[in-house]
């Protein structure tokens, strides 16, 4: 699928599978395109062919419900990390940096400073779909 849509002119792949985006991360390598990985820094994968990676920061989410057990706060049911509290972000590492120019970076920074301030509105899909 990633070499048929880099073949209609694509430039860039965002695939949402996990580890199983090897075969994308592949098509850009071998088509001189770029992928963009998901959940974990997948950057390292194919280096120079990967612009970044979306995180999920589990670690954050598991790190703060701790904390909040040992705090004795713990209150159960539905928890959203975002941009806000550190629960997704993107990547930016040796593998990419020279990808994302400083002033791509900067402006990423700044999109990230509003949608956090409020700012942009990030439409809400559980919202959405109601």
């Amino acid at each position: 699928m990633g070499l048929s849509q880099f073949g209609q002119k694509v430039d860039i792949i965002f695939v949402a599978a996990g580890a199983s985006n090897a075969g994308v991360f592949d098509a850009a390598e071998e088509k001189k395109a770029f992928a963009i990985g998901v959940d974990s820094n997948q950057n390292w994968v194919k280096p120079g062919f990967i612009l970044t990676s979306m995180l999920k920061r589990v670690d954050v989410a598991v790190f703060e419900t701790i904390k909040q057990v040992q705090g004795g706060h713990f209150a159960g049911g539905i928890s959203r990390f975002g941009l806000k509290d550190k629960g997704v972000d993107y990547s930016l590492d040796k593998y990419n940096e020279k990808l994302l120019k400083p002033d791509v970076q900067t402006k990423v920074n700044e999109i990230k400073k509003k949608i956090v301030a409020g700012e942009i509105q990030v439409p809400d899909y559980y919202k959405l779909k109601k």
